[in-house]
C-alpha cells in the first residue's frame, strides 16, 4: 500500500514539473516570435522597401470602416504606389472623376524616419497626385502594427490602420 502511494505521488509530481516546462517553452516561443517580428520590421524600414496593408479606415467625419478588399501603400525606390479608398469632403476635385484621390504612383519627397518614444518608428513623406500634394505619416510599432494619417491640400484628412509587410513578389505567368 505504501509503495502504491509513493509511486502515485512521484507520478503526480513528474506530471506537474513537465506541465510547467511546457508553459515556459510556450512563453519562450512567444518571445522568440516577437523578437523575429521586431527584427523583420526593422529590416524592412532600414531597406526603405515595404508595404502597408490597410485593414481599417477612419474618415475625419463619420464612422470607421473595416476594409475587406486588399488596399495598400507600397514604398520602394523612392516611389510610392498608393491604392487606398477615400471617404470625406473634397475642397477641390477633378470634374467628373470617379477615381479615388489616393490611387496613384508618384515620386516621394521630404522622406524622414524618427524613433518613436513608445518603441517603433514614425515615417513621414510627401507625394504629389496631379495637382494635389499629399502628406503621409506612418506610425509603426516595433512588431509592424501601423497607423497611417493622410493629409491632403484638397481634401479632409483620413486615417488607416493595418500592418507593415514585405512587398509580395509578383508571380510570372
Amino acid at each position: 500500500m505504501r509503495h502504491i502511494l509513493i509511486v502515485s505521488l512521484f507520478l503526480v509530481a513528474s506530471v506537474l514539473v513537465q506541465a510547467q516546462e511546457t508553459k515556459m517553452s510556450r512563453k519562450e516561443k512567444k518571445a522568440a516570435q516577437k523578437a523575429e517580428m521586431i527584427e523583420k520590421t526593422k529590416t524592412l524600414i532600414e531597406a526603405e522597401a515595404w508595404q502597408f496593408s490597410a485593414t481599417q479606415m477612419l474618415p475625419a467625419k463619420g464612422r470607421s470602416r473595416s476594409l475587406t478588399t486588399s488596399y495598400s501603400v507600397i514604398l520602394k525606390d523612392k516611389k510610392v504606389d498608393s491604392y487606398l479608398p477615400y471617404f470625406g469632403e473634397a475642397y477641390q476635385a477633378d470634374y467628373g472623376s470617379t477615381d479615388s484621390p489616393l490611387q496613384f504612383i508618384s515620386d516621394i519627397t521630404e522622406y524622414s524616419i524618427e524613433d518613436w518614444k513608445k518603441g517603433g518608428w514614425i515615417i513621414k513623406f510627401r507625394a504629389k497626385n496631379k495637382n494635389d500634394v499629399i502628406n503621409f505619416t506612418f506610425t509603426i510599432s516595433e512588431t509592424g502594427s501601423s497607423s497611417l494619417n493622410v493629409i491632403s491640400t484638397n481634401r479632409q484628412s483620413i486615417s488607416y490602420y493595418g500592418d507593415l509587410e514585405e512587398i509580395p513578389k509578383k508571380e510570372k505567368k
